[in-house]
């Protein structure tokens, strides 16, 4: 019996995939969830990134910026 198309296939396995199939649902249905899944993980790198604090020269650098930001620029 062939495997479901929404079967969970494991982390870091390989699918090959022949060339004849490439323009078959299977193909797409293949590359939407695998785009999900890469979405899925770099979000939760991205949040977990967030939480994490800057270090002592970025904390000061982003409050220059700010700070400069917040300055009115006087033109002319």
């Amino acid at each position: 019996m062939a495997p479901a198309a929404d079967e969970d296939w494991s982390v870091g396995q390989i699918i090959v995939v022949p060339h004849a199939w490439r323009d078959d649902s299977l193909w797409k249905d293949i590359q939407a969830e695998t785009h999900e899944r890469i979405g899925a993980n770099l979000q939760a790198i991205y949040a977990g990134l967030l939480q994490q604090p800057l270090s002592p020269p970025l904390l000061k650098l982003a409050r220059e910026i700010e700070m400069r930001l917040e300055t009115p620029q006087h033109v002319g």
